[in-house]
């Protein structure tokens, strides 16, 4: 028997949290395992056991064994010479096996391949994780000059129109709920100005205004739906204009509607879910 097994089992058995609806059960290893990779989720310089110990508030005697087997496992990465840890691309890897992403990125990807080559602009593909929006899909643009998105990353819900995009096309109860939660955690936000943002999100089908986080970029966004018509993916191009580009915005825009409606399509979209209810002049992109 493994050294791994042999410590999991000494663990002292899960115990139960008594409550009204259903006990809450604790399995100490797995908790310490899961702690550790949520915790150096947002370190990509890695840290040292130490500063892992500090963090959780565990015993290093606490943390060394498990740290070790995910290392094994594969989860965490040690550099060389060094002490210091950080997290491998197999949480990445295994999200991208699961069959609903899985599907979402092997359909997309011709399609945003061809929106790259035909508008000159680089695109990208966002889905939902908690508030915030993860980078799942990345294409190009041709031209020598181009904006990219690193696949993986992820950015706050509200910094981005994909994020804007997928909260507008949630169930109004889910949209209602998340909005209330985004103003309360952030008094900077304005809750008119953001509700008015999705109203009209939810007018037009897509988004098209200047990016908050790159000066000159003007971000192209619309949902990506499924079989049941449910926005499950944010499609984005951040336009930067330059002379090599043949088309403006607004031709951009067209072809990237048209991209997203090929994408919900083969994932067994209705024919009328995220057709803009509107005229596209009536929204130009706001400054």
């Amino acid at each position: 028997m493994s050294e791994d097994v042999r410590t999991l089992e000494t663990e002292a058995p899960p115990t139960a949290e008594a409550s009204p609806s259903r006990p809450a059960y604790r399995v100490p290893a797995a908790e310490k395992a899961l702690d550790i990779l949520e915790f150096m989720a947002g370190r990509p310089e890695g840290v040292t056991q130490t500063e892992i110990s500090a963090g959780l508030g565990r015993s290093i005697h606490e943390i060394y064994r498990v740290i070790q087997l995910l290392e094994r496992r594969g989860y965490l990465v040690r550099a060389q010479r060094s002490d210091r840890y950080r997290l491998s691309l197999k949480l990445f890897e295994l999200a991208h096996q699961h069959p609903p992403v899985n599907q979402l990125v092997d359909v997309a990807l011709p399609v945003m391949r061809s929106l790259a080559a035909d508008s000159d602009q680089s695109c990208h593909l966002a889905v939902l994780n908690g508030t915030q929006i993860l980078i799942v899909l990345q294409a190009d643009s041709p031209l020598p000059m181009r904006y990219s998105v690193a696949i993986g990353s992820q950015f706050p819900i509200l910094e981005t129109s994909s994020g804007a995009v997928l909260l507008a096309c949630m169930p109004e109860a889910s949209r209602d709920h998340m909005t209330e939660l985004l103003i309360a955690a952030d008094s900077a936000i304005d809750g008119d100005a953001l509700r008015e943002r999705l109203a009209a999100i939810d007018l037009n089908g897509f988004e098209m205004r200047t990016s908050l986080a790159v000066d000159g970029c003007i971000n192209i966004s619309l949902p990506i739906r499924d079989h049941l018509g449910t926005a499950v993916a944010a499609l984005t191009v951040p336009f930067l204009p330059q002379t090599r580009a043949r088309m403006d915005h607004e031709a951009v825009l067209r072809c990237a509607q048209t991209a997203a409606l090929e994408i919900s399509r083969a994932l067994g979209a209705p024919d009328h879910a995220g057709k803009p209810a509107g005229d596209n002049k009536e929204r130009p992109h706001k400054p």
